[in-house]
């Protein structure tokens, strides 16, 4: 029996796809709804990326890709061609549609459409991805606002160094010092 598993650039050509490409531009007109794309696809991979289809490799570009896709929406990255980034947009909502070539509901092979296609996808912009992950390398790490905020108060002994218990007096504490060693 020959191999029934879809090819990524089959499913590209595929009228669906092609439907889904001119969303993708639609969706480029707004960077809301492409920030929402970018969050929903990471919920579903990362739902799913125990998932054989879904593992690894697959996992990595996903995450690649959206960092790509967020530094260009952000306007941080430049330079990518208009056709890498409608793509990109067009995978992610391949990707998030349940209903594709293979319904998401089947599992396992309900979700070998979308890792083809996104690693078809990747294959195709290689050399788009190594100027993009070289640019990041030179980019200052970002902090959320989340993580530069002061620590909670904690309940440390503020007593250190100072008599425990009211009975002693400063001079009946024992201390040792190097000497005593």
């Amino acid at each position: 029996m020959e191999n029934q598993r879809p090819e990524g650039k089959n499913i590209a050509q595929s009228p669906f796809f092609q439907n889904i490409l001119k969303k993708a531009e639609t969706y480029l007109k707004h960077p809301s709804q492409v920030a929402q794309l970018i969050s929903d696809s990471l919920k579903k991979a990362s739902s799913k990326k125990g998932v054989g289809a879904l593992a690894g490799e697959v996992w990595e570009n996903l995450q690649l890709l959206t960092r790509m896709l967020k530094a260009v929406m952000a306007g941080d990255y430049k330079g990518i061609p208009s056709s890498t980034l409608v793509g990109g947009v067009a995978v992610l909502i391949y990707f998030i549609t349940p209903i594709d070539l293979i319904p998401d509901m089947i599992p396992v092979i309900g979700l070998l459409d979308d890792a083809t296609l996104l690693a078809w996808f990747m294959t195709s912009i290689k050399s788009e991805l190594d100027k993009y992950k070289e640019w990041e390398m030179t980019q200052p790490i970002k902090v959320s606002p989340a993580e530069t905020e002061p620590a909670a108060p904690h309940n440390a002994d503020t007593s250190w160094g100072t008599p425990k218990y009211s009975d002693r007096t400063g001079s009946d504490v024992e201390t040792q010092t190097r000497n005593d060693i």
